[in-house]
């Protein structure tokens, strides 16, 4: 069986924020790390491919009708892939400090992820993301 390419990796990480889950184990590696910079108490970092599934859960369960899109790539080279997203959904309440009017609110925001990719899985993950665009759009941050 061959590796998946790297784009290919890029379409199923895309299928992973969009839901499917079940796909983890098959393109995130055992000593996968996630680096980010933290928002309230998250953590900065995440580590493994069950903490992964938490942190994805976690990140998309404030939002109904959510869906990542890429913008931009997936640019890839020999081990590296990277991507420019939008995220667009119905806010559904949760976040701490947001203004409980954004509830049913549609947002949008964008970012970029890049990720390294060793034996055709994903082992390391840096995102940047414009999450002051989203706090502002659900109160939280005055725009």
């Amino acid at each position: 069986m061959s590796l998946p390419s790297n784009k290919e990796l890029w379409l199923s990480w895309s299928a992973l924020w969009n839901g499917n889950l079940s796909i983890i184990d098959q393109i995130i590696a055992p000593n996968f790390v996630a680096h980010f910079a933290p928002i309230g108490n998250s953590p900065g970092e995440v580590h493994g491919p069950d903490a992964l599934k938490q942190w994805i859960g976690a990140t998309v369960g404030a939002f109904s009708d959510y869906s990542f899109t890429t913008t931009v790539g997936p640019l890839a080279d020999e081990d590296n892939v990277a991507g420019r997203w939008l995220f667009r959904a119905i806010y559904q309440g949760g976040i701490p400090g947001a203004s409980p009017g954004a509830v049913g609110k549609h947002v949008e925001y964008a970012g970029m992820d890049l990720f390294r990719i060793e034996a055709g899985k994903i082992v390391e993950y840096w995102l940047c993301a414009d999450t002051l665009q989203l706090l502002q759009q659900v109160g939280v941050i005055p725009s």
